[in-house]
C-alpha cells in the first residue's frame, strides 16, 4: 500500500487493521517522515517503523534509532552500477 504524504498515511493506518511493517521516506509532503512516525506510533505502537533517505543519517534520525521510535534505516542507492 502506497500513501503519497504524511498525512494520506495516517488516513491509510486508520482504515486499514492488518498493517504491521510501515516503511516512510524522510521527505514527504505535509510533514517529513520522522514527524509522520511519532504521530503515527501514539496510535499504532505494534508497528514497525522504518525510515527510507537518500541522505547519510542525521541527528533527527539518530534520535528516532536511539528513542526506539523506528527500527532501522534505510539508505537509498542512485548509482547505475547499483548498491554495493
Amino acid at each position: 500500500m502506497l500513501a503519497e504524504s504524511g498525512k494520506d498515511g495516517l488516513v491509510k493506518l486508520n482504515s486499514n487493521a492488518q498493517i504491521k511493517v510501515v516503511i516512510s521516506d524522510m521527505k514527504m509532503p505535509e510533514m517529513n517522515g520522522i514527524e509522520f512516525i511519532t504521530t503515527a506510533k501514539k496510535e499504532f505502537p505494534k508497528i514497525a517503523f522504518y525510515i527510507l533517505t537518500g541522505y547519510d543519517i542525521t541527528e533527527e534520525i539518530a534520535e528516532a534509532l536511539k528513542n526506539k521510535l523506528i527500527y532501522k534505516y534505510f539508505k537509498k542507492c542512485f548509482t547505475a552500477n547499483g548498491c554495493s
